[in-house]
């Protein structure tokens, strides 16, 4: 009996651990860089990003943002649509786009911090950016979601 329950133990054990939550932290700074271009975690796992804009020029100029979009979406052809969304924060609105994204954190200036949560969904690469007009191109990175 010993020897049947060990496996089902451990397999509760690495399931319980694939399902914690993880935090991600990411910044960015005047120069129009991310501290960090590439994150892994695990699907079904739930996961806040913790973004923080450690830029000196204060709240009203250099703001950045992080915008993750699912698997097969581009970045530069997302990118097109956020240069038409200033009064959302250069976040389109539309379906479309929402169906593309997994979300997004504001607009935000040096200091500040902003944060969103999601589940991991399932296994492929999860590119992120930030749509302030002219930083994509710097500015984008991935987060890697690997099987359970």
């Amino acid at each position: 009996m010993r020897g049947f329950l060990a496996p089902i133990v451990f397999l509760a054990a690495v399931s319980a651990h694939a399902a914690e939550a993880v935090k991600l932290e990411l910044s960015a700074d005047d120069r129009m860089v991310f501290s960090k271009t590439k994150f892994e975690v695990v699907s079904g796992q739930k996961v806040t990003l913790v973004f923080k804009n450690t830029g000196t020029k204060g709240e009203k100029s250099m703001k950045h943002n992080v915008v993750v979009l699912k698997p097969g979406t581009t970045i530069v052809s997302f990118a097109v649509k956020c240069l038409a969304a200033a009064e959302t924060g250069y976040v389109p609105t539309d379906k479309e786009s929402k169906e593309q994204m997994v979300g997004h954190v504001k607009l935000i200036g040096g200091g500040q911090t902003a944060t969103m949560t999601f589940t991991a969904g399932e296994p492929g690469e999860y590119p992120f950016f930030c749509s302030s007009p002219g930083h994509f191109d710097k500015m984008q990175g991935k987060i890697i979601v690997k099987a359970k």
